[in-house]
Parts: C-alpha cells; structure tokens; sequence
C-alpha cells in the first residue's frame, strides 16, 4: 500500500521531510514494533511481516532508479527503507527490535536531511529534475556536502549512523535460526544493493557535473536555510562515531 506516499510529494518540501522522515510514515512502523513481541509466535507473522517488508524494500528501491524528480527518487526511497525496517520489526526478537529502532533513528535524521536538501535545490534552481541540474555540488558545497553525507548513511557507508544500524540488522539476522533463515538476509542484501544505487543517483543527480551542459544557474543558501541540516548531518556523525553512548540510552 505505498501508493500514496509518492503521491503526497506535491507537499511543500519542509512538510515532506516532517511527515516522511519522522512522523506519519513511521505510524505503521510504530504499530508493527508494538505488535511484534505479541504476534511474532504465531504461524503467520512472520512470513507476512518480513516477506512483504522485503518485498516493499526491493519494490521501492527499484521504482526510485527510474524517477527524475529529487523529491520521487526520495518518496520510493522511504517506501523502500520503511519496507526494511517493517521486515526487522517483523523478525520479533529483542535484537532484531534493538536494530529496527536503530535503523528508524537513523532514516529519520538522513532523509529529513535529504528532503530539506531537495527543497533548497528547488527554492533556488527552480527545478528538482536532475536533468536539467549541473554542477550544484561546486555552487553550492555545504549543501552538497551535508547531502552527501545523509546519502551515504542512506547506503551504510561507514563511519555514519547509517551504517551502525545496518550492521546491527545484519547481526540479529545472522543470529535467526531455521532452514530457510538465509532468505531474509538474501533479500536485504539485495535490497541493500538497491539502496546504494538510488543514493548514488540522488547525489550525482543533484550535484553532480553533467557532461555537455552548463553549470545551473543558482544562489547559495543562507545559514538559516542550511542551520537545520547541519544540525540533523551532526547526529548522523556523532551517533555514528559514538553508537555505544545511544545504545546505552
């Protein structure tokens, strides 16, 4: 049921990174969560809670490969990582629950990022289609720098809290017993590999030097458009550096 998340991108760009970040997509997550401990015993859970979480992972990284628009590319993005964590809460044991919540902080502070990003690019491009963007990321570089960073926690590039979360999963998966236990990671791997993909293809889109056109016309952000991002990119690193501080908390 992810079609009306791409749908609400017509939102302006600060309600986008609250609703799709933080809030309102992360409800059926927090139903899930709550849930799991109870229903994870019983014979249906968890086929239906991973399989279709790993199906909505896959489903949406692809789909976010063959979008233009920023803001698509992050809307199938989020239907792609809310699949991900839906499929770790689904597991139903304390580590994998640990890891879900791990792996719902860090989506919130990268996308709110990515989003805020998107409109900073719209505000002073007047476009979001990244064909018709060049040569951003020399233009306008604390924008393409804290953007980055939020992709590649996006992808789990180390040393980045997006990365510390996804190692967590990979161990409460590598944990799970049963004959066909190897399935899950299978998908998430895949669907890891798609994750890489479409955050390549956000930042290169958006920043990225096209060949054979000029550089977009564009002004630098003020502080106050870029203080919020800086501030959400700083939690990514810390937490990221210092994951054992959080764990504990």
């Amino acid at each position: 049921f992810h079609f009306w998340l791409p749908g609400a991108m017509a939102a302006p760009t600060p309600v986008s990174a609250y609703l799709h970040a933080a809030a309102m997509v992360k409800a059926g997550v927090y139903l899930v969560a709550r849930l799991a401990p109870g229903f994870s015993e019983t014979m249906f859970w968890g086929p239906l809670a991973v399989g279709i979480g790993i199906l909505t992972m896959i489903i949406g990284g692809y789909r976010a490969l063959k979008q233009y628009d920023l803001k698509l590319i992050l809307a199938f993005g989020t239907v792609s990582q809310l699949g991900f964590i839906i499929s770790i809460f689904g597991l139903g044991n304390a580590d994998a629950a640990f890891a879900a919540l791990a792996l719902t902080l860090a989506h919130g502070l990268f996308k709110a990022t990515l989003f805020l990003a998107v409109g900073i690019v719209d505000h002073n491009t007047g476009t979001r289609d990244i064909r018709r963007l060049s040569g951003l990321g020399r233009s306008m570089p604390v924008l393409a720098t804290v953007a980055t960073l939020a992709a590649a926690s996006m992808a789990g590039i180390p040393p980045l809290y997006g990365f510390v979360a996804k190692e967590s999963v990979f161990d409460a998966l590598l944990h799970q017993g049963g004959p066909l236990a190897w399935l899950p990671v299978a998908g998430i791997v895949l669907g890891t590999g798609l994750t890489v993909a479409y955050s390549l293809r956000f930042v290169l889109g958006a920043f990225g030097r096209k060949r054979g056109m000029q550089p977009t016309a564009c002004k630098r952000p003020s502080l106050i458009f870029l203080a919020p991002l800086l501030v959400l990119t700083a939690g990514t690193v810390v937490l990221g550096v210092l994951p054992g501080w959080w764990s504990r908390w």
